[in-house]
């Protein structure tokens, strides 16, 4: 991406969406989007700080945030599980097209367009390799051509073919912790070359909270804030249905796993993706944990010690897993700045529900995305509950005007 002298981009991007190729750790290719804002990017280096023992000029301390300030903020977005990356995209133009940032969402291998041995995915990126798709790029990514053996589905005598409808996932390895230490670090990557300079945020959604704390501080270096959104504990004891979820974790889930090689989540629930069956036995022996994914990766705690980005955490009375363990999973993040809140969707927002899933929702756009969203990546200040819902009421009285 180019920039002028000053640093600012002369030409408006536009503001559709752009497939990317993300490469994890060990080289699998995952699926992207990019979002750009419509007006000008500004990636430019600022100049050195001053050094942070120095008073004598405040001045060019003021200065240089101030031009820090102003470099355009990159969002990654990180899903929950068994969730794509297109369930954000209302919340992710939300930032782009009216927080004037730069969007990164993506889908972890193994959901979504993120399959083993995508012909697709390995075709996008070496057009982009090789110059054919530069990362700027508007355009949506040529097809790959078709196989001679795909290119007609009627045999010589017109009858037609039965298609392979083998899933991509049998004898797929995958796991929760590929994830973490595999993907999200590559997504890091990805943010970190394109945009060395500027300030990343991060939006971590169920278990894409879980598994930031967990990676290298290294790749988290310019990353200034935080937003946990239902980031739950699955412990099954502590779970609003604990027989159901212990029956889910370990008598069904087992049997449906050896019989399919894979969780089919989209024929047997429809509300979720397909998965991996070894990210779905993670989820299930963390579950099995008090301390949740502490308990299930324990080598990860000296990086959850180490985390000290701000954080803010907003989890809703009504959620269908688990509406009370927010606060305990803040507990395993120690050592940073971080505000836990708990939102009654009726009490605080006048709305019948959000849960889970629902913060995501064009309908929270008004009360919590233009409230709390906007209040803490764009000011840095996390509402409290009582911000919100007078906020909430402003933002109802607003939309009758």
């Amino acid at each position: 991406m180019t920039a002028s002298k000053s640093g600012a981009s002369q030409n408006k991007s536009t503001s559709k969406p752009q497939p990317i190729v993300l490469t994890a750790l060990d080289g699998f290719l995952l699926s992207g989007t990019l979002y750009l804002p419509p007006g000008p990017i500004n990636t430019s280096p600022p100049p050195a700080a001053p050094p942070s023992n120095d008073n004598s000029d405040l001045t060019a301390t003021a200065a240089h945030k101030a031009q820090v300030n102003a470099l355009t903020k990159v969002v990654i977005i990180s899903s929950a599980t068994a969730t794509i990356q297109d369930y954000y995209y209302k919340f992710a133009l939300y930032l782009s097209q009216e927080l004037g940032m730069i969007v990164v969402t993506y889908d972890n291998r193994g959901v979504g367009r993120s399959m083993p041995d995508s012909e697709q995915l390995q075709f996008l990126k070496a057009a982009t390799d090789n110059g054919a798709l530069p990362p700027s790029s508007a355009s949506s990514p040529p097809l790959p051509p078709k196989s001679a053996s795909m290119s007609s589905d009627r045999d010589s005598d017109g009858a037609k073919k039965k298609k392979d409808k083998k899933n991509p996932l049998i004898g797929f390895e995958a796991t929760l912790v590929d994830w973490a230490m595999k993907d999200l670090p590559g997504v890091f990557n990805y943010v970190l070359t394109r945009f060395p300079h500027n300030p990343t945020l991060y939006v971590g959604h169920s278990v894409g909270g879980h598994l930031l704390p967990a990676i290298d501080a290294y790749y988290t270096r310019n990353l200034e804030r935080v937003l946990f959104v239902s980031v739950t504990s699955a412990y099954w004891r502590t779970m609003n249905s604990p027989l159901f979820i212990y029956w889910f974790f370990y008598i069904a889930s087992p049997i449906v796993n050896a019989r399919y090689g894979y969780y089919p989540g989209k024929t047997l629930w429809g509300s979720m993706e397909d998965l991996p069956k070894g990210c779905l036995e993670d989820w299930a022996h963390w579950g099995s944990f008090e301390n949740y994914m502490l308990g299930g990766n324990p080598e990860w705690k000296p990086n959850y010690d180490l985390f000290k980005v701000p954080l803010y955490s907003l989890y809703f009375t009504d959620d269908d897993f688990s509406s009370t363990s927010a606060p305990r999973i803040m507990d395993l993040i120690p050592n940073t700045l971080r505000r836990c809140v708990g939102v009654d969707p009726v009490a605080d927002l006048n709305m019948k529900k959000v849960a889970h899933m629902g913060f995501f929702f064009n309908q929270c756009k008004e009360k919590l995305w233009k409230t709390a969203v906007r209040a803490w990546f764009v000011d840095g200040h996390a509402l409290d509950r009582d911000a919100i819902r007078e906020q909430a009421t402003l933002q109802s009285s607003y939309a009758r005007l």
